[in-house]
C-alpha cells in the first residue's frame, strides 16, 4: 500500500506543484485583505522576495504620527524594508478602493517617515 502510494505522488507530483502553487501565488496577491495589497505593492515596486517574505502586520495607532499620508488610512509594517529611489521603506499605507461592486479591494501605498 505505501509503495503504492509512493509512486503516485512520484506520477503526479508535477500536476500538484503546476496547479497548486499558482493558486497559492494568486491567492497570495489577490488585494482583498490588506495584508495581500501590501504584499503586491511590494511585487508592483520589484522586489518579489521582500513581497513573499513580508509578513506585513499592523502599526498600532500611537506610530501613525511619524509617517506621511492620510491619518484615516491603514498602515502595515513589513519584515523585509526594501529599497527605493528616494529611501529605505518598511511601512505602507492601506485603504480601501472607491466604488467596489462585488467585493472589497485595497489598495497600498509606500509611506515615507517624516524625518527626525
Amino acid at each position: 500500500m505505501r509503495k503504492s502510494v509512493e509512486l503516485w505522488l512520484k506520477k503526479n507530483c508535477k500536476w500538484l506543484v503546476v496547479i497548486v502553487v499558482p493558486i497559492m501565488l494568486v491567492t497570495m496577491f489577490l488585494p482583498v485583505i490588506p495584508s495581500n495589497a501590501v504584499r503586491l505593492c511590494i511585487l508592483k515596486s520589484g522586489h518579489p522576495v521582500a513581497a513573499l517574505f513580508s509578513g506585513p502586520r499592523k502599526l498600532p495607532k500611537s506610530e501613525f504620527k511619524y509617517y506621511s499620508g492620510n491619518k484615516q488610512e491603514m498602515y502595515y509594517q513589513i519584515n523585509v524594508p526594501f529599497e527605493t529611489e528616494s529611501a529605505n521603506v518598511d511601512v505602507l499605507t492601506v485603504h480601501k478602493a472607491v466604488n467596489q461592486k462585488f467585493y472589497q479591494k485595497y489598495v497600498a501605498h509606500l509611506s515615507i517617515p517624516l524625518g527626525p
